[in-house]
């Protein structure tokens, strides 16, 4: 049994199929609000899944674009005009004039809505579904197209940066084994450069410490036989030779100490660079600085050359007559006695080099009583002695002088010196060992374990511990100020 359908036209515009017991059938622009809002959502949401590549096999040089049917003017003309409402035929009229024509507009009517709801009803209903559902389809297709065509084109991108990623690694593969080969061939030729400038420095080296040793050996045999020279002919004026006799030395001045200071001791200049240090503690006065032990007159010559008034005691009377060989103000005399027979105050200074440890514990008692005595306010008194805390020096400096009669400890010197007035005193050390006679420490290296590298932390500490003990400084100087 075929059922009946009627269109009732809402207070909107729009239409509802409703059925012949009024049940709703389906709502048109409802359907149209769904079907926009599914598409905005779609056109919207960007889509996780994409199907497998597929290589494109359309034409390269095609001018369409993505997106062109979801955005194309007809679909959005058929998304708007596909529910066009329908009007009922009306605006019947007939020409006849009268109770006829009237009869004539009435009948026209009444079989228009006859044919209306009997005939065409039904008809344009059911073209409007079809409208509805083909429209859909359209957009449906559309949406399909243009998302297929996005997946390809997003597909064809991540292959091509997933080739051009592969094309890069591999070029970054090789280009690291190029390098590796080039580092490597570097390296190799580095070290042959390095194993052949070390072993050239090496010859060098040996060249140079030969050629050095020597010059050294020439120059101590210059200074030995100066010095011996000097000495025979200081001798040779006091006691001529007879008969073509060698001269006798058997009296005169005894030069064996001087001899001894010309073999061990460094040439002059060195002595002269040495105390150059000293000079500077003093200031000028009218009163002079006293040299206790002038020896060859280093000192005495600098104090002359730095226009200060010095006078020089030595127990030697050949260090003396070295002395007045250079014009120096020197006198054979014993220092403590000198100290005690100069007035109080009379003197700038005193400084003593290499000497308290020639002296007996009350002989140094007495002298620094002396020179507090003797010594103006404010005016200095320096010693410097042998430093018997450097194994080096105490083996190899102190023991070598059969003269010296106590080593002196830093501390113990200047307690000497505090109980004799002379208390505001500051240590110097002084002479350092060479640098290449040092031990030398262990490198750290850059690859080396963090125990490895404390291992080698102890060890460098333990070795700095052992240069301080075997090669300490060699001299130390007590620089005391007399304020009594």
């Amino acid at each position: 049994m075929k059922s009946e359908r009627n269109v009732v036209t809402d207070e909107e515009g729009g239409e509802q199929v409703i059925s012949q017991n009024g049940a709703s059938v389906c709502d048109i622009r409802a359907i149209m609000a769904d079907i926009r809002k599914e598409i905005l959502e779609n056109q919207s949401t960007d889509q996780a899944l994409s199907p497998s590549f597929q290589p494109s096999q359309g034409d390269p040089q095609s001018s369409r674009r993505a997106g062109e049917i979801v955005s194309s003017e007809e679909l959005r003309h058929l998304n708007v005009h596909y529910a066009y409402p329908l009007r009922r035929p009306g605006g019947f009229e007939s020409h006849r004039k009268g109770i006829f024509g009237k009869l004539i507009v009435r009948l026209k009517r009444k079989l228009a809505s006859v044919l209306w709801d009997g005939v065409l009803q039904e008809y344009f209903n059911q073209q409007k579904e079809y409208n509805a559902h083909l429209v859909r389809l359209l957009n449906q297709f559309s949406r399909y197209v243009d998302e297929r065509d996005a997946s390809n084109f997003w597909e064809l991108i991540r292959k091509i940066d997933v080739d051009i990623t592969s094309a890069i690694n591999r070029i970054d593969r090789i280009q690291g084994d190029q390098s590796a080969s080039v580092h490597s061939s570097e390296k190799r030729l580095r070290e042959q450069f390095y194993r052949e400038l070390t072993a050239i420095n090496e010859r060098v080296t040996s060249v140079q410490s030969v050629v050095e040793k020597h010059a050294a050996d020439l120059r101590e045999v210059d200074s030995v036989s100066r010095g011996i020279e000097s000495i025979v002919s200081r001798a040779s004026k006091r006691q001529p030779s007879v008969n073509g006799s060698s001269p006798d030395f058997s009296e005169g001045p005894e030069y064996s100490y001087l001899l001894l200071e010309n073999r061990y001791r460094v040439n002059e200049e060195t002595i002269s660079k040495h105390l150059e240090f000293y000079l500077p503690h003093f200031e000028r006065d009218e009163r002079p600085i006293l040299e206790i032990g002038c020896g060859r007159g280093e000192l005495l010559s600098l104090f002359r050359d730095s226009a200060m008034r010095a006078v020089g005691i030595d127990i030697d009377e050949a260090m003396i007559e070295a002395c007045h060989e250079k014009g120096l103000d020197a006198r054979l005399a014993d220092g403590i006695a000198y100290l005690s027979e100069v007035q109080d105050d009379s003197l700038n200074g005193v400084i003593a080099i290499q000497v308290v440890e020639h002296l007996t514990q009350r002989q140094l008692e007495r002298f620094f009583s002396l020179c507090f005595a003797k010594v103006r306010q404010g005016g200095k008194i320096i010693v410097e002695t042998i430093n018997p805390t450097s194994l080096l020096a105490l083996s190899s400096n102190y023991f070598r002088d059969p003269t010296h009669i106590w080593p002196l400890h830093p501390d113990t010197l200047r307690y000497t010196m505090s109980l004799a007035g002379l208390p505001h005193s500051e240590v110097i050390f002084r002479s350092p060992v060479p640098e290449g006679a040092l031990l030398k420490k262990i490198e750290r290296e850059p690859f080396m374990s963090p125990r490895w590298s404390l291992t080698v932390g102890r060890l460098n500490d333990n070795i700095d511990r052992l240069n301080s003990l075997l090669f300490g400084y060699q001299d130390y100087c007590i620089v005391a100020t007399n304020e009594r």
